[in-house]
């Protein structure tokens, strides 16, 4: 893409035009929406797959002890409303947000566009790579989210409240909803981490160096949220931790390879 000569612009022009980048995205995030709700139903179905991949890692006799009892005729109605418009909101929310994950790489190129203007060519070949890099990084971590992380998460959570000698499962849809974004999020901001190192990099405010001297820090700080993602069992905590501070390592990695220069004085 060849940007627009970078001449003087007064601050509505540039309103403007950020207007104007902005509204295909927005139109197109309308008309996924649309096919998105159209399609709430297979959504749905998709969104609870890791709780049924849960229920059979755990077992379906102990998400039976949990409360957790799965319909013979429809494995899918496993959750419960306690509103009347619970289950349209959720559907709402679920094809929103599907509608925010495909138009997210038309939306970065759009204002990618829009700020090249202001960018030596440097820094324009620099975004044009690392822009993308962040947005594939982070669909791979909601990926590996959706089929490993939460099956063991919401397994172990199963396996917990199954031995729990006084409470019992009466999943909500709404909760349930609730908890599976922000799982997707975290664990797509958490495949981001060697982005954002390499970013850092590339900026001259931290080289590879002072990333490898920080390891004892980072394997701490990979403890601490692998414990508050999936507290208390051992196991649970070794498959979060060890692909998070794995991210870490890849990230000194990349950064000596392709993030070296010169690092900034304080």
């Amino acid at each position: 893409m060849v940007p627009r000569p970078d001449v003087p612009m007064p601050l509505g022009e540039h309103l403007d035009e950020l207007r104007r980048r902005l509204l295909w995205p927005l139109v197109a995030w309308a008309a996924v929406f649309i096919i998105a709700f159209a399609f709430q139903d297979q959504l749905k179905r998709l969104f609870v797959w890791p709780l049924q991949r849960a229920i059979a890692i755990a077992g379906p006799e102990v998400a039976a002890r949990a409360g957790i009892l799965v319909p013979p005729e429809d494995p899918h109605r496993l959750l419960k409303t306690f509103s009347l418009g619970e289950s349209m909101g959720v559907a709402v929310s679920l094809a929103m947000w599907a509608a925010f994950a495909v138009v997210i790489p038309l939306l970065a190129w759009q204002l990618y566009a829009f700020a090249a203007v202001g960018l030596t060519a440097r820094e324009r070949r620099l975004a044009f790579i690392l822009v993308p890099l962040a947005i594939i990084l982070f669909y791979a971590g909601g990926i590996f989210g959706y089929f490993f992380g939460m099956p063991y998460i919401y397994a172990w959570f199963i396996d917990w409240t199954a031995q729990d000698p006084v409470a019992s499962f009466d999943l909500r849809l709404q909760a349930y909803w609730h908890d599976f974004l922000l799982y997707t999020l975290v664990f797509g901001v958490l495949f981001d981490i060697p982005w954002a190192m390499l970013v850092l990099a590339r900026l001259g405010f931290v080289g590879a160096a002072g990333f490898a001297r920080w390891r004892k820090p980072a394997f701490m700080l990979a403890t601490i949220v692998a414990a508050l993602i999936g507290p208390g069992d051992p196991f649970i905590m070794l498959v979060l931790m060890i692909p998070t501070y794995g991210l870490y390592e890849i990230g000194i990695l990349v950064t000596r390879l392709f993030g070296q220069r010169e690092v900034r004085d304080a």
